[in-house]
């Protein structure tokens, strides 16, 4: 249900716009009206942006048990931008060394300063590296060379020679310390970056203070940004501040107190207002807020299709996966999960009463289409007795792609009726004319067999109507014109129904998915003895987890799209303004 909202208009006196907004901020029940280039406290963003990145930060190494914290929020953050600085500066210097020591390694360990000691007796050293073919051409007859090493790849060897030589090989440039400085350097900043991890640790113990500081921030900036864009009037002496509130009048104004001096007044919303949206349903329905804002929220003038959305998604997801047995262990998930949770959020409780209902909509088309991780059942199994739809049969295939299209069918009426009931938009009658009389017409002529002269009549007046009121122009050539064109929706209308038949494809997907992993367990215990039972239930456990999952992520994307995409295009706007509550979120002592 969208929450009736009122535009309220506050004028009072700019020495007590502080207190007033204060008071504001505590009773929570507006949403400020602010200009579209709103002005925004800078300083006081860039500091809870900087919280909220340390916070992000430290939150994947704080344990689950957090303990009670003390501290300031800003030192906490200068000394993990300082950690970070040392931390990229530790990063650079591995860097370099690691370099350092991956050109020292074919050289073994030696003295750098041995290498003066030469150079000093007027000797000249050069240090090369070439495959076995390449030194084996080199003219080093009578030169005075050492291999460090004869390896597969390229061999180092090094010249001591009076005058340099000229090979045709560029020499390798050693670096000014030897190969156990520079591991002992490796070890040493290693350390410290360790050292650098725990102290990450120890600030993770006091997320606490800046979760807080978080809080208490972004009450702050909200606060300041209201008084920032407050209009004035009489040269500065009064505050004019316009809001939405669902709150009534007399409660609001009873919230500020009676030691402010204030005017005030509420009107109606009117054309043209961006009116924010308050979703407010009963616990059966409150999950479907959650779907319909990851698509769209409505807006003012629409209407909330959370129920709706919520409940016909849980049966297109119950119908894709449509295995009783998965619908058991989804379930079992949930209760799982369910019981760790010991102080859900109102947001995890609405989504485990989604996981609920998700569950038992599997379970309950397993039943129906007597699908049992795939096993298939005897004729005399009781449990057929219930089965409506055989997905093991040609027949009952037909079946099961018919009743997915009249699925369909059913959902699109439903959102012609909710448009024909809201906007008295004839059109929708229309539509629902021609959607109901074409499925008969079009079995008639599928089957070769008479056209029913009900059906036809009533699909030809459907069209009718379209035409005569998809356009209300004055101009009755323009006005069928238009009606034509709005005519050509039948194309669109065919494809939505179509679109349904992916309930019935990807239930028969998973069925066949769930038969071929048993019979590739069943062969592989076939053909392993003794311990081929060991190896068909890893088979049957990885193939039916993975049969699992690709069943989730389908009944997801495809019962979410049959709402956003098929249903919406028929009823739903749109393009709404979430209501934004002007509130303290901190927790004040």
């Amino acid at each position: 249900m969208i929450v009736k909202m009122r535009k309220m208009t506050f004028i009072g006196l700019n020495a007590e716009k502080e207190e007033f907004m204060k008071r504001l901020q505590q009773a929570g029940v507006t949403h400020l009206i602010l200009p579209p280039e709103a002005a925004e406290p800078q300083e006081l963003a860039k500091e809870l942006q900087k919280v909220g990145e340390v916070k992000k930060f430290l939150a994947r190494r704080a344990p689950k048990e957090r303990p009670a914290a003390s501290g300031d929020a800003a030192t906490i953050c200068a000394r993990r931008e300082e950690l970070a600085q040392q931390e990229n500066r530790l990063a650079v210097e591995l860097t370099q060394l690691r370099k350092e020591r991956a050109l020292l390694a074919p050289w073994g360990d030696f003295n750098i300063a041995d290498l003066g000691l030469l150079r000093a007796k007027g000797l000249v050293l050069q240090f090369y590296r070439a495959s076995a073919r390449l030194l084996a051409s080199l003219p080093l007859d009578g030169v005075f060379h050492l291999k460090a090493g004869d390896g597969p790849g390229e061999t180092p060897f090094v010249t001591i020679t009076r005058e340099p030589l000229q090979l045709g090989l560029l020499p390798d440039k050693m670096p000014e310390r030897g190969l156990a400085e520079v591991e002992r350097l490796i070890g040493e900043k290693e350390a410290q970056q360790q050292a650098i991890q725990a102290e990450y640790n120890d600030l993770a113990q006091r997320l606490a203070v800046l979760e807080q500081a978080e809080a208490e921030l972004t009450d702050e900036v909200e606060y300041r940004r209201a008084l920032l864009n407050t209009a004035a009037e009489l040269e500065d002496r009064l505050f004019v501040l316009k809001c939405w509130s669902a709150a009534t009048e007399e409660d609001l104004v009873k919230s500020l107190g009676d030691d402010l001096t204030f005017y005030h007044y509420a009107e109606e919303p009117e054309d043209g207002d961006r009116v924010p949206v308050l979703l407010a349903n009963k616990p059966a329905f409150a999950p479907g807020e959650d779907l319909v804002q990851i698509y769209s929220h409505p807006n003012y003038a629409d209407f909330d299709p959370s129920g709706i959305v919520f409940y016909s998604f849980a049966f297109f997801y119950g119908m894709i996966i449509g295995d009783f047995g998965y619908g058991v262990v989804l379930t079992l998930l949930t209760v799982l999960l369910h019981r760790k949770a010991k102080d859900p959020s109102p947001l995890a409780k609405r989504m485990i009463t989604l996981s609920y209902l998700l569950g038992g909509s599997t379970m309950f088309f397993g039943l129906i289409t007597a699908s049992y991780f795939g096993v298939a059942l005897d004729p005399g199994n009781p449990l057929t007795k219930i089965m409506l739809m055989d997905f093991g049969t040609k027949e009952g295939q037909s079946h099961a792609m018919l009743v997915s299209i009249i699925i369909g069918m059913v959902h699109i009426s439903i959102a012609l009726i909710i448009k024909l009931k809201r906007n008295r938009d004839l059109p929708s009658l229309g539509w629902l004319l021609v959607t109901w009389a074409g499925l008969f017409v079009l079995q008639d002529y599928m089957k070769g067999a008479p056209i029913q002269p009900v059906a036809m009549w009533v699909l030809i007046a459907g069209f009718a109507v379209v035409i005569l009121f998809t356009s209300d122009h004055k101009n009755f050539l323009i006005r069928i014109l238009a009606g034509l064109n709005g005519a050509l929706g039948a194309i669109q209308l065919f494809a939505d129904v179509l679109s349904y038949m992916r309930l019935f494809a990807l239930g028969l997907a998973t069925m066949y998915m769930c038969q071929t992993f048993n019979m590739l367990g069943g062969m592989t215990k076939d053909s392993v003895p003794y311990i081929g039972y060991v190896f068909a239930a890893l088979v049957l456990v990885c193939g039916h987890a993975i049969n699992i999952v690709l069943g989730i992520m389908g009944g997801v994307v495809h019962g979410l799209r049959l709402n956003f995409l098929e249903w919406y295009r028929w009823c739903f706007e749109g393009d709404g303004l979430p209501f934004k509550p002007f509130r303290q979120i901190a927790k004040r002592a």
